[in-house]
């Protein structure tokens, strides 16, 4: 059993670099194919655009929540002000009437 996990992993370990991705394969397995190499290439680029794809999704969800998030706050802002507004005419009402009593 150990040996031979040893001997398929140790076959080929595929590394990525920023330009190309490098194969590294052991001296008894032959070099790949042609089509093993396209296979690779195809599922990286298959990969790539399923990642795009899923990070555009997730800008535009993000998009989303910002406009929604947004407009709660504004409905909050004015919630406040309103009841502000209402609060500083009520203090208006009493002081008027402190000063009639007052006088």
């Amino acid at each position: 059993m150990g040996r031979r996990w040893l001997r398929v992993v140790g076959r080929r370990v595929l590394r990525r670099s920023e330009t190309a991705i490098t194969l590294i394969t052991s001296p008894a397995d032959p070099l790949p194919s042609l089509q093993h190499l396209a296979a690779i290439k195809i599922q990286s680029f298959f990969r790539a655009h399923l990642a795009r794809r899923a990070f555009r999704a997730l800008k535009s969800l993000v998009k989303l929540q910002a406009v929604a998030r947004g407009v709660l706050v504004r409905r909050q802002a004015r919630i406040a002000l309103h009841c502000m507004h209402a609060l500083a005419r009520l203090q208006v009402r009493v002081r008027a009437r402190q000063l009639l009593l007052h006088a």
